[in-house]
Parts: structure tokens; C-alpha cells; sequence
């Protein structure tokens, strides 16, 4: 910093800075914005704007200064004093251009077009402004003037490649794409090495899917420009567009990160990436560097929020809300808005409308308020009070689309005839209406075809158990001649790990659909023009929550295409959506399974607070029968909906004993040994589990370190991955146990790696019916595990494992300990434990029992297995 900036300290009060001080301050000001040091500029300009003697060009000054530290509106009203303050043909016309840029922002095309032209008379040669006129004057023409203005246009200026781009833009708008990409082959033949051309040419390529002529500009223009920030931004973007892979685009970022480490909007996309590729952790840790750069920006908290409930990491979310509620209180009606948008992303529904409504006596964020209340007595249920607050912005003319959105959404819900008595509570009394009192049925005819529906094929019990299913159940139903099996998937995506599990499942019985790629505004076209029958039931799918409704749609168009006479649903999630679609659609058989207990309210992946009103509605009709994997599940969520013992069949889990055998035979158990680096005398306690929290890799490690000082032969592995690796990691090196302990990752085939273990320890705090203690057993490995859903089930307690009834480390490690220093109780465990799975939880039992539920478990309510 310069000496004059150094000693230009106010002057006392009541004297006033001369000519020659403010002379000092506009030069060094200059050449703190030509630098970048913008902050500094507001902290020396801002004080001086009441002064007498300010110019325009200090006023210019600060205006770009505000305009780098993002204060855009601050920034805007200056420059309009700066043009109120003098004629056109006076200075440089920077205040135009800025201003005129802003109208184009903002959409104000007649605006803009007053501005440049004002500009112009300033600097008449200005090509750029002339280009930026055009593109005002484009926005304001229709598709028949196009051609007329560009015309003109060329009339008094050159064409050049960034005009030509600015036509094709809007050709693309009114014409045809193929009309476009002729105008943009022009605007490539014109480019002369013109940056800004080159990335709008790039940038509508990526905008008609043509990521390959995209790159092929980029690398033209970087053989010019390098590592300009601005050309490897819009690089990154092509390659997102033609799916290269995590790694690849990873690198990108971090070339980015590292050439500009300060922007914090670089460690934004780095977020959103690793939270595409459903990587959690890596998101959070990029949110966290995101809002250490910049804590203004409400997108970082919410998103660090939510990666960090993908993570259950729930202390650091009440953590991440106190610093929040601390920060945004000092924000005025601005700060009240935000922090009520992140209680409402929390489920602190009732905090987030007495924020939203104190900050609606400020005339300025009136409108931003009353949205964010809407949203939080939405997402509350209160849709009566949610309606008083949105029909206001409608009446005024205040709504954004946003609220025109709630608005159409609330109405539509509002306008479903009421199922029950009483104030009605959203989406329960849609779900009620839905599944209790459905318009008139739309499928005609449905036929044999049996449709399993789950979330994903994903790398998890769940998934397997579905993939087991869907190719039993095909292989069985073909056998019998029988119509067709299908698996129906929201997503299966292949490049965010959700078709692992397909090989299990595919064989060439099974057909299977993945309902990712799929539109849901197109379904909600298609079927309206197609069948005007389905109208009714399109409104109740309309009025559903948008995260409802979206999958709903999409099942409610699969089930009329394929018309199957069965449908079998897997899980809470798939369970809400798929049974409203098969009752709309008229699906005479639904089938419904839980693979876990209840849900909590702390458990904020799983909670639904409609879940309840859902199951209860659905446990009154005939047409479906509820199941669960194990007895504790049944009977947890019979108590939860206050059903008659026995009202939800129970079919456990089955395991391909044979091919698990065959895959974790003598020879693949010695290899992974081998691997390990284990020795005849070593036994190895082994898990197999994601690295998420609710399976509790801190315990078992804990226990770990217990039996590694009790029992110094002893290994430890964990086979599987999750968001909590790098953290145990550290916990691992910290406790000094880096040479006894593996972090082997995920493992395919998985197999050999448990029959490598001499005992299992599963610590999980909340289970279903665990795959992996039936795994093990089936390869002779005994087990030890805590008391958590149907563990108890999968377990005979001294003969082939350990139930622990607490968890605690001690005595965990106790069991653990009793297994390893008792040779006998191992062997016996080689031979009884795969008798008891084979006998209890064999493949072909689980397949019997879920063909005679199809075949006969309607209406008949009981128990299977």
C-alpha cells in the first residue's frame, strides 16, 4: 500500500479534506482497484460520500469496488448517481456501460438498449458496446425481426464471431436447433481469436448438447489463452456435459482451486461434484472451505447442511445451526429471511415462520419473507395458513414464480376433497385421499406381469435382497409359465454406484427398467393428452410435495404401460410414492416391504413425518399386504401403527448359500490371508459394513483396540467404504493401531474376504435384518453383533455367535475375545452355522414364501415363514 493511502487519516472533525487530498485518494484508489484490492477501496471511499467536493470519479470508483466485493445492488445505485450527476458526452461513459450491462442482467432490454446507445454517443467506435446493443435489441425482437435487426446491425458495424454467436442464441430461441447450428458453424469460420466469442460459441454448443464442438473451440481458444480462468471454467463444464469421469473432473476443479485457492465459488463446484457422485464427505469438507471464504452466501450453509445430513452427522448440524442463528441475527430482515430458509431445511418449522413473519414489516424483503414463510408452514403440513400467506403475494402482484409455484402446488391441495374430519394436515390428508378414496381407476385389464420396484441397485442388504428377488422370482415365474417379471429402479445410474447390484439380479427372465432418465413434466404431458380418464388422478399427484410427486409420476406411467397385476415395493421411500401410483393407476395387488424398524425423528435420512397416516391408510385395504424382514420389524412397526400382532407377514431375508460358499471357498479364504499378510497363528476380526455412522465404525474400533492388547495375534479389517473413512483413518493412526488394522474398501467378490475372518463384529446402533451376519455364518465365520432390529433373529446365541445386549466396548471385546481363545467353538461354528442359514434363511425358502404371498396372501392377513 502506498504512503499517501498510509497517511491519509480523517482529519479531524469539522475540517474538511481539500482538492489535493481527494486528488491523493482518487489516485490511490485507481490503483487499489486495478489490483484488486476492493475492500480496502470501500473502507476509504465509503466514509467520503457525504464530502462536498466528491467527484464522479470517486463515485465510479467505489461502485466498481462494491461491484468486486459482490455488492451489487450498492453498486447499481451509485452508478445511477453517477449518470444523474453529469451529460453522456461527459467522462468515459463507464457508468453507462456498467449500468447498461446490469439492465441486460436483469432482463430491463428496453433499458439496456437506451444505455449502450447513450454509450455509444461517448465512445462511437466502441464495437463491444455496439455488440452489447445488439443483444438488447434482439432480446426486444420477436423470431421474424431477428434477421431485420441483425441486419442493421451490419449496416453499421463489421460482423464478427461473437455477433454471429449472439444470432444463433436466439435463433435457437425461435427457430429450429439445426438453424442455430448453421449460424454458429458461420460464427466458428468468423473467429479471430476473440475470448469472449469463443466461450459463447462453446457455451450454446454445450446448451444443444453438442459437447464435442464445444471442446473443439475451447481447445482452439486455450492454444491462445492457457490457463485463462474464465476458458477453463467453461472446459469444465464440457467435460461435465460428456460424463467424464469423477477423477477427470476433480482435477479440473482442483487446477482451478489451486490457480485462484481464494474463490470460494471454485470450491462451490467442487462441492456440488463430489455431492453428484454422492460422495459426501468430500462435499461437506468443500461447503466447509466454501463459507470459510465467504459466509454471506446462504447456497453454503444450506449445502453444508445437507451434506453433512447425508454424513448423520447430527451434532455437527445443531453445531453448523448455532453459529448460523449467531450470524444471520446481526443480518437485519436480509439475515431473519435466511436463517429462517435454514431452520426450515432442518425441520424447525414453527422457529421458521416467526423469523420469515418479523421480517415482513421491512417494504424491501416483504415478498422474500412471506415465500419463506409459505415454505416452512408447507413443509409443516399447514397448508390452510401456508395459503393466506401466498394468495397475498398473488393479490398484490408481488408473487415470484417461486411463489406462483407454492401457490399452484397449495391450491391444487387445498381443492382435493377432504378424506377425514377436522383440520387436515398436508400431505397426510393427500395420502388419505390417494389411497383410501381414489378417482375411478385408469388401467384397463391388467394382466400377469409381476413389477418389483426399489430405489436403486446399490451396493447394500436392501439391494441385494431385491436382486435376489427379481431374478428368483423371474426364473420361478417362467418356469410356470407364467406372464413377465420386471425390476423397476428410480435410478441406477452406473457411474454413482447404483447398479452393483445388477449382475445379481439380470438373467433372461427378468426385465428391467430404470426410470432415472426419464421426464417427469413429460409424463405429465403425455398422459393428460392421452387419457383424459387419468385428469383426476393427475391432480392428486400434482398436489403431492414436489419430492413426492416427481417419482409418483414417473411409477404412475410405468404401471399404465407394462399393467401389471402385482407390484411389489421395497422400503419407506419407494413404499410412500409407488403405493399411491399403483393405487391411481389401478394395480389390483401391492405388495409392501419394510427392511428395517421405525424410523425416529432423530433419524434425519430416514424420518417422513407422513409415514405413519401412509402405512395406516394402506393397512386398510384389502388390496395390500405389508411384510417385513424380520419379527422385530413387524412387530415394532404393528405397535407404531396400532395393528393386530401378526397383521404384517414376516419373510426373512434368503442367502444363495452354494454360490456364497463357492465364492469364499478354502483357496480365495488363503489368498486374502495372504494378502493381509496374516500368519497360521494370527486371527483376524473382520466387519463388513458402509463407513457411515449408523453402523458405528468408532465402536468397533474401539473394540478393536481392546482385543489388540488382550490378544496380541490378533488382525483387524473392515471391508466396505462410506463417508467417514479419512476420519477413521486418523482415529487409526492416532491410537497407534496402523499395523493391525486394515481399511480394506469395498470388495468385489466380497466373499473371500469374510471367509478370511476368524469372527465378525457388527456394532450397528439400527438393523434390519444384517445380510452380513447371514454371510458370514454361511461360510462357517461365527458372529458377534449388538442387539440392534433383527440381529437377535440371525444369531443362536453360544452355538453360532455372540448377542451383546449394551454397547459397550468391554463387552464387545469380551465376546470377541471368548471367540477367538476358543478353537473348539470355531470349528463347531464351521459346520453348525451354515446348517442353521441354510435351514432358516436359505435362497429358496425366501423365494417360496414371497411366490405364496403373491399367489395367496391377498386377502388373507398373517404371518409367511
Amino acid at each position: 500500500m502506498s504512503d499517501s493511502i498510509i497517511s491519509l487519516v480523517p482529519p479531524p472533525s469539522g475540517k474538511a479534506l481539500t482538492r489535493a487530498d481527494l486528488g491523493l485518494i482518487v489516485e490511490d484508489a485507481r490503483r487499489l482497484v486495478r489490483s484488486g484490492q476492493f475492500q480496502v477501496v470501500v473502507s476509504m471511499l465509503e466514509p467520503l460520500q457525504e464530502e462536498a467536493e466528491v467527484t464522479r470519479e470517486m463515485k465510479s470508483l467505489l461502485a466498481q469496488a462494491y461491484e468486486g466485493v459482490g455488492e451489487k445492488h450498492k453498486a447499481r445505485l451509485l452508478w445511477l448517481e453517477v449518470e444523474r450527476a453529469g451529460t453522456p458526452a461527459e467522462g468515459n461513459g463507464r457508468h453507462l456501460w456498467k449500468l447498461g450491462n446490469g439492465a441486460l442482467e436483469r432482463g430491463d432490454y428496453g433499458e439496456a438498449e437506451r444505455l449502450f446507445t447513450s454509450f455509444l454517443q461517448v465512445c462511437p467506435g466502441d464495437l463491444a458496446a455496439a455488440e452489447r446493443l445488439l443483444e438488447a435489441r434482439m432480446n426486444r425482437a420477436d423470431g421474424r425481426a431477428l434477421r431485420r435487426v441483425y441486419a442493421e446491425h451490419l449496416d453499421a458495424w463489421p460482423e464478427t464471431a461473437n455477433s454471429a454467436a449472439c444470432l444463433a442464441a436466439h435463433v435457437l430461441r425461435h427457430d429450429t436447433k439445426a438453424e442455430a447450428l448453421k449460424v454458429l458453424a458461420h460464427a466458428e469460420t468468423l473467429w479471430e481469436g476473440s475470448l469472449p466469442a469463443a466461450l459463447r460459441i462453446a457455451q450454446i454448443f454445450q446448451g444443444v448438447n453438442e459437447p464435442e464442438r464445444a471442446l473443439a473451440v475451447q481447445d482452439r481458444a486455450a492454444a491462445l489463452y492457457g490457463n485463462n480462468i474464465a476458458l477453463l471454467r467453461s472446459r469444465f463444464r464440457t467435460r461435465q456435459i460428456m460424463g467424464a469421469p469423477k477423477d477427470e473432473l476433480l482435477k479440473a476443479i482442483d487446477h482451478l482451486i489451486s490457480l485462484e485457492p481464494d474463490i470460494a465459488r471454485y470450491h462451490v463446484m467442487r462441492a456440488r461434484l463430489c455431492a453428484n457422485f454422492k460422495d459426501w464427505a468430500g462435499a461437506a469438507k468443500a461447503w466447509e472451505i466454501s463459507l470459510r471464504l465467504d459466509d454471506t452466501k446462504l447456497a453454503y450453509w444450506r449445502g453444508l447442511i445437507n451434506a453433512l445430513g447425508k454424513l448423520e452427522r447430527n451434532a455437527a448440524i445443531d453445531a453448523l445451526i448455532a453459529k448460523a442463528r449467531q450470524h444471520f441475527r446481526s443480518g437485519g430482515a436480509e439475515g431473519l429471511v435466511d436463517l429462517s430458509i435454514l431452520e426450515t431445511s432442518i425441520g424447525e418449522h414453527k422457529r421458521a415462520v416467526k423469523l420469515a413473519v418479523s421480517a415482513m414489516s421491512n417494504p424491501r424483503m416483504r415478498m422474500r419473507a412471506r415465500e419463506a414463510a409459505s415454505a416452512a408452514l408447507l413443509a409443516a403440513g399447514d397448508y390452510v395458513r401456508a395459503w393466506s400467506f401466498l394468495s397475498g403475494g398473488l393479490e398484490d402482484g408481488t408473487a415470484s414464480i417461486e411463489t406462483e409455484r407454492m401457490a399452484a402446488r397449495c391450491s391444487a391441495s387445498l381443492l382435493q376433497p377432504a378424506a377425514t374430519s377436522g383440520r387436515r394436515r398436508f400431505p397426510d390428508a393427500l395420502f388419505e385421499r390417494a389411497l383410501l378414496h381414489p378417482p375411478a381407476r385408469t388401467l384397463i385389464e391388467p394382466g400377469d406381469a409381476v413389477m418389483l420396484v426399489t430405489s436403486s441397485l446399490g451396493a447394500g442388504g436392501a439391494e441385494r435382497q431385491v436382486a435376489y428377488s427379481a431374478g428368483g422370482v423371474a426364473r420361478l415365474r417362467a418356469e410356470a409359465g407364467r406372464g413377465p417379471t420386471w425390476l423397476v429402479a428410480q435410478d441406477m445410474a452406473a457411474e454413482r454406484g447404483r447398479a452393483v447390484m445388477m449382475p445379481v439380479a439380470a438373467n433372461e427372465h427378468l426385465q428391467i427398467e430404470d426410470l432415472g432418465p426419464i421426464d417427469q413434466a413429460a409424463c405429465f404431458r403425455k398422459i393428460a393428452a392421452e387419457d383424459v380418464g387419468a385428469r383426476e388422478a393427475l391432480r392428486i399427484i400434482a398436489a403431492m410435495p414436489t419430492r413426492i410427486s416427481r417419482d409418483v409420476i414417473k411409477l404412475y406411467d410405468c404401471f399404465r404401460r407394462h399393467k401389471p397385476g402385482l407390484v411389489h415395493l421395497w422400503q419407506d421411500g419407494v413404499i410412500s410414492t409407488g403405493s399411491v401410483a399403483a393405487v391411481l393407476a389401478g394395480v389390483p395387488r401391492i405388495v409392501c416391504s419394510t427392511r428395517n424398524v421405525v424410523a425416529q425423528e432423530t433419524d434425519r435420512r430416514r424420518y417422513r413425518s407422513y409415514l405413519a397416516t401412509m402405512y395406516r391408510c394402506l393397512a386398510q385395504r384389502s388390496d395390500v399386504r405389508l411384510t417385513a424382514n424380520s419379527g422385530v420389524g413387524a412387530e415394532d412397526y404393528e405397535k407404531w401403527l396400532g395393528l393386530e400382532p401378526g397383521s404384517i407377514a414376516v419373510i426373512r431375508n434368503g442367502v444363495e448359500t452354494a454360490s456364497v460358499q463357492k465364492r469364499g471357498n478354502p483357496e480365495a479364504r488363503a489368498m486374502v490371508r495372504e494378502r493381509l499378510g496374516l500368519g497360521p497363528d494370527n486371527l483376524l476380526m473382520g466387519g463388513t459394513f458402509r463407513l457411515a455412522p449408523a453402523k458405528r465404525p468408532h465402536l468397533w474400533l474401539s473394540v478393536a483396540e481392546i482385543v489388540a492388547a488382550q490378544v496380541p495375534e490378533a488382525r483387524f479389517t473392515i471391508v466396505g467404504d462410506g463417508v467417514l473413512r479419512a476420519e477413521l483413518e486418523q482415529w487409526i493412526a492416532a491410537h497407534g493401531l496402523a499395523d493391525r488394522v486394515t481399511l480394506a474398501g469395498r470388495q468385489s467378490p466380497v466373499e473371500p474376504w469374510i471367509a478370511a475372518m476368524d469372527v465378525m463384529l457388527l456394532a450397528s446402533e439400527v438393523e434390519g435384518l444384517p445380510n452380513v451376519l447371514l454371510e458370514a455364518q454361511t461360510l462357517g465365520v461365527p458372529v458377534v453383533t449388538t442387539d440392534a432390529g433383527g440381529s437377535r433373529e440371525a444369531v443362536i446365541q453360544d452355538i453360532t455367535g455372540y448377542l451383546v445386549q449394551d454397547d459397550k466396548a468391554e463387552n464387545l471385546a469380551a465376546a470377541i475375545i471368548r471367540v477367538m481363545q476358543d478353537r473348539t467353538f470355531r470349528l463347531k461354528a464351521r459346520t453348525g452355522a451354515p446348517a442353521f442359514i441354510e435351514q432358516r434363511f436359505g435362497l429358496q425358502r425366501m423365494l417360496g414364501d414371497t411366490m405364496s404371498l403373491y399367489d395367496t396372501g391377498f386377502p388373507l392377513q398373517g404371518r409367511v415363514g
